[in-house]
Order: C-alpha cells, then sequence, then structure tokens
C-alpha cells in the first residue's frame, strides 16, 4: 500500500489532483490507516497513470468520469470503451499535426530572421 504523497510523486502529479479525482469519482476512495491517511494500491497507481496520460491528451474529467464508470461495468461496455479511446486517439493525432504545422511556421520565421530579415 502506497501513501498519497507516494502515489503522487510515483504518478508525478500533485496530492490535491488525486484527492480531486477521489471526489470527482474518478478514483475509488482511498482506503485508511490508523491515522486516516489515505492509501493506495497498484491498481489504484496504475489507473492514476492512466488518468494523468488521458488529461495530458486533452480528455476532460467528465470524459474520464465516463470512460471509467464504462469499466465498472464490465467487459459489456467494451466497445463503447474502445470508441472512446479510438476517439481521443483521434484528437491527439490531429493536435499533433497542428502543432508540426506550427513547429514549420516557427523555423521558417527563423530561417528569415538568420537571413537578416526583419520580419
Amino acid at each position: 500500500m502506497l501513501t498519497i504523497g507516494e502515489v503522487a510523486k510515483e504518478v508525478g502529479i500533485n496530492i490535491g489532483a488525486i484527492r480531486f479525482y477521489e471526489r470527482k469519482g474518478l478514483l475509488k476512495p482511498a482506503t485508511r490507516n490508523e491515522q486516516n491517511n489515505r492509501l493506495y494500491t497498484d491498481d489504484d497507481l496504475s489507473w492514476l497513470v492512466f488518468i494523468k496520460c488521458l488529461r495530458e491528451t486533452g480528455m476532460s474529467v467528465e470524459e474520464i468520469k465516463k470512460y471509467y464508470d464504462k469499466v465498472n461495468e464490465g467487459t459489456s461496455t467494451l466497445p463503447e470503451r474502445i470508441k472512446l479511446i479510438e476517439d481521443q486517439k483521434q484528437k491527439l493525432l490531429e493536435d499533433i499535426e497542428e502543432k508540426k504545422a506550427q513547429l514549420v511556421h516557427l523555423e521558417e520565421k527563423l530561417k528569415r530572421y538568420y537571413r537578416g530579415e526583419n520580419y
């Protein structure tokens, strides 16, 4: 069992985010020790790593909650979960293409500056 501080450090998020995810129902309530400290399992840790991944791809807390609820409903929801993840993957691919185009634009601007142009 890991403390909230250990989990936060391992996942790379702050303690407040973990508490927030619990309040929003994205994470089952942690068990507590004798000192009333939250304790988390390796499964909780893995799930938080995935939440972080989804958030970094731009998925909203509401969408993650929808996904989490589907996970908890069981394997009958696999098609719906696949669709949610595929949709998020497509959004991420579109974001990557947009970032690539922005990078090209910046590189062109730098080339002009290196040539001494003022715009």
